[in-house]
């Protein structure tokens, strides 16, 4: 009896000490850094803007590795100019690379999309890499993760002053799948509050990485 209960003590060790290895082997791995926009300066206006694509919103999971139309991009948008400024998503106008106009979504509809598409990483240079990647560049952790920041940082209606920056996701809508938005551009217009003139910007944009882009 004594050597049954002995070697039975021995099975749930070695089961115990299994299972954490395989606890370690399977440790959750963070999400990848959002691309971060580099803000241009314009002297001009003294409103300065940066936006870059962060995430692909694929229409069905089967999709997720390809260009699609709906985009996520990360926007800032920073005042050299005194007074106050509001600005909100209704205020952004995309330029595409074809020289049509593509479609800014207001927060109530874009959280909607998010809920029902797919996220993927917008820079589809992961599919270049040798080897197996993940679907659509991100585990599903990381989706996750990345997912419910999108819904918790979305653009809204904002006021800022001189020497402020906001930031926070949009959703495109480009009609056409475009492999990146190079040669396209977002116009802001921000209203001053205490006359409602306008005051705008054109951020042009670039070329992205070889390589996913990396927070800095």
């Amino acid at each position: 009896m004594h050597g049954w209960l002995t070697a039975g003590r021995a099975a749930i060790a070695v089961g115990m000490l299994v299972a954490g290895l395989a606890a370690c082997g399977t440790k959750q791995q963070p999400p990848p850094p959002v691309p971060e926009p580099v803000v241009i300066v314009d002297t001009a206006s003294g409103l300065s803007v940066g936006a870059v694509p962060a995430y692909r919103l694929a229409a069905s999971p089967s999709l997720a590795d390809f260009p699609s139309r709906l985009l996520v991009l990360n926007v800032k948008v920073e005042s050299n100019a005194e007074g106050v400024l509001s600005v909100a998503p209704e205020d952004f106008t995309l330029q595409l690379p074809n020289g049509q106009q593509g479609r800014v979504f207001d927060r109530a509809r874009a959280i909607e999309i998010l809920h029902r598409a797919t996220l993927g990483d917008a820079n589809l240079a992961y599919l270049a890499q040798s080897g197996s990647h993940l679907y659509g560049g991100l585990s599903e952790e990381a989706r996750a993760e990345l997912n419910d920041r999108v819904l918790g940082q979305m653009f809204t209606a904002m006021v800022f002053m001189k020497g402020q920056a906001i930031q926070g996701f949009i959703v495109v809508d480009t009609g056409t799948p475009f492999a990146s938005l190079t040669g396209g551009s977002l116009q802001v217009v921000a209203y001053r509050l205490r006359d409602a003139t306008p005051v705008t910007t054109v951020y042009p944009f670039a070329a992205p990485p070889a390589a996913t882009a990396e927070a800095h």
